[in-house]
């Protein structure tokens, strides 16, 4: 019964959300039909559109550690309040969330309750549209600051749950230097509402259709990053991405996927014996 109730109440919540406006376009995950494809397809859309107007687009990937257990309650009440729920969902989440305990377990050991104000329970039905009501209020504060700079960042933002995306389109100088002012500030926002980028995570990738064009690294050493070098294939959320966006490497990928799992029916039964042909 707990599961269904929280089932109706994510659904209540998504369409609340939606017809209010409190979410991003750009948040692609914790709302129905919202799918990794979506990601895809929005910035295949974006880099083509780029090139009809002969800029290039760079990106830098990067995640957050440790996402669902990290996420403060207290500020997670702020961000539903500031939703404009009613005041009885307000406490339902207050109840929801309080007087909360965790253990730790090792082997036979199993340690004393522990009160933890932080972390949302990543199998719950509520978890995918709680964590997007947590990033709305830091990707608007982000798309705000770069908006209000003297001098403008013209960088986008996507998310797709613990993974997040930064986009510029421009020449390789400039994008790298608006990556890197973008990263540092986003990375303090994150901070600021209790959440830690996973610097160790984080990839640069540069489209271009031109042939010989220079592949740059990105330093973000001076912001608490690594050395970002691209990769020549970059995988981002299933998909296989190449610089001129042919997804040759995908369809060869998923096509090799495909033959093994034909290749393994084979040891799962024959005419006699096994897997009957339905189970199959």
């Amino acid at each position: 019964m707990g599961k269904l109730i929280e089932k109706v109440i994510s659904h209540r919540l998504q369409f609340h959300l939606s017809a209010n406006g409190f979410l991003d376009p750009n948040q692609l995950e914790g709302i129905s039909q919202r799918l990794t494809t979506d990601a895809g397809m929005y910035l295949t859309h974006l880099i083509r559109t780029g090139w009809i107007k002969e800029c290039h687009t760079s990106v830098i990937a990067f995640d957050i550690a440790q996402f669902f257990p990290s996420l403060n309650h207290n500020f997670l009440l702020l961000c539903l309040a500031k939703a404009g729920l009613n005041a009885n969902v307000l406490k339902f989440f207050r109840n929801y969330h309080f007087n909360r305990f965790t253990t730790y377990a090792w082997n036979n050991f199993v340690s004393q309750k522990f009160a933890t104000s932080v972390g949302v329970g990543q199998g719950s039905a509520l978890s995918s549209i709680l964590s997007t009501i947590y990033l709305a209020p830091i990707i608007k504060t982000f798309k705000n600051r770069i908006k209000n700079l003297k001098e403008k960042i013209p960088t986008d933002i996507l998310s797709f749950v613990d993974n997040g995306l930064l986009i510029s389109q421009k020449s390789y100088e400039l994008s790298s230097a608006f990556l890197l002012s973008s990263y540092n500030m986003i990375s303090k926002i994150l901070s600021d509402a209790g959440l830690v980028m996973e610097h160790s995570k984080s990839e640069v990738f540069h489209f271009t259709q031109a042939r010989n064009l220079p592949n740059p690294s990105i330093d973000l050493t001076s912001v608490g990053g690594p050395l970002l070098h691209p990769k020549p294939i970059w995988r981002y959320l299933g998909f296989f991405f190449n610089r001129k966006l042919n997804f040759h490497h995908y369809v060869h990928h998923y096509v090799i996927k495909c033959l093994s799992t034909l290749n393994a029916m084979k040891m799962l039964g024959n005419s006699s014996r096994g897997l009957l042909p339905m189970q199959k």
